[in-house]
């Protein structure tokens, strides 16, 4: 099945509704039904992305694309669909760029990895849209059909990783997660309070210590969602010594930030991951 024919498959149940259309009068099979089940929804969408994945091509590369199409209503066939789907191309996160459509939607497709930051017209107004996910895959939409040029910025999903003496917001995480401190009192070894990766890994304080030659004061950690904070001994003790201070967004997910409930200048017992 070539890239045409599977973008024109996921737009067919992506702008299909979820209740069942009837089918013609001579029998002729649903348009995108992809399971034949006499019924366009969410089910048909999870097999076209099996589709992409299993073929090794369009989406399934990993890629990111965008497409843009109609919808008067009934099912969306070849007639009512305009296939513009096009890869967007590679660069340095963030990811910038310009589309174009007349009287359309406008749909992103996208790995997990990466995620629809904004999109805006050229005067600088936000464009609303919707996202989907299914297995692995960003699916946007635009809430409104496009008339005209619109500029998108793609970013990499990130995971936040930090231990230190700062509360963590969303403005200061780039910044604090590149704080130094002592490995240990008059150490001239200076270690690292946080990191930010791509994919989900780990932060280890048993190695990783934190002095702190200024004060004896609570000190915060930043766990990414899936995450939790453990002891030297593998016990979670995310909520036994330490209490939630509520979440932050960054990167596209959500992170917990806690505080240590007693007083330290170390950091030297506990394991992010």
């Amino acid at each position: 099945m070539n890239t045409k024919k599977l973008f024109m498959l996921l737009a067919a149940v992506l702008l299909g509704t979820v209740s069942a259309f009837a089918q013609s009068g001579n029998n002729e099979p649903l348009k995108g039904d992809v399971n034949e089940d006499g019924t366009v929804d969410v089910a048909d969408l999870v097999d076209v992305i099996k589709i992409l994945k299993d073929a090794g091509g369009a989406v399934g590369e990993k890629m990111c694309y965008w497409y843009a199409g109609t919808n008067n209503g009934n099912a969306v066939t070849a007639d009512n669909f305009t296939d513009v789907a096009s890869r967007i191309p590679e660069s340095e996160i963030p990811e910038t760029g310009s589309v174009t459509a007349k009287g359309q939607y406008i749909y992103f497709v996208m790995p997990e990895a990466k995620y629809l930051e904004s999109v805006n017209y050229a005067n600088g107004s936000a464009v609303e849209f919707t996202c989907t996910d299914v297995m692995g895959y960003h699916i946007y939409k635009t809430s409104e059909m496009i008339n005209t040029t619109i500029n998108y910025t793609i970013k990499q999903t990130t995971y936040y990783y930090y231990a230190g003496w700062t509360l963590p917001t969303a403005s200061n995480v780039d910044t604090i997660i590149n704080e130094t401190y002592p490995a240990e009192s008059g150490s001239s070894i200076m270690h690292t309070a946080g990191k930010k990766t791509t994919s989900k890994s780990s932060m280890n304080y048993l190695s990783n210590t934190l002095y702190n030659p200024n004060q004896r004061t609570n000190y915060y950690v930043l766990v990414p969602t899936g995450h939790a904070i453990y002891d030297s001994l593998n016990n979670n003790v995310s909520n036994s010594v330490f209490t939630s201070q509520g979440n932050i967004t960054v990167g596209n997910q959500t992170h917990t930030i806690y505080k240590y409930n007693d007083r330290s200048r170390n950091i030297n017992a506990i394991i992010i991951k």
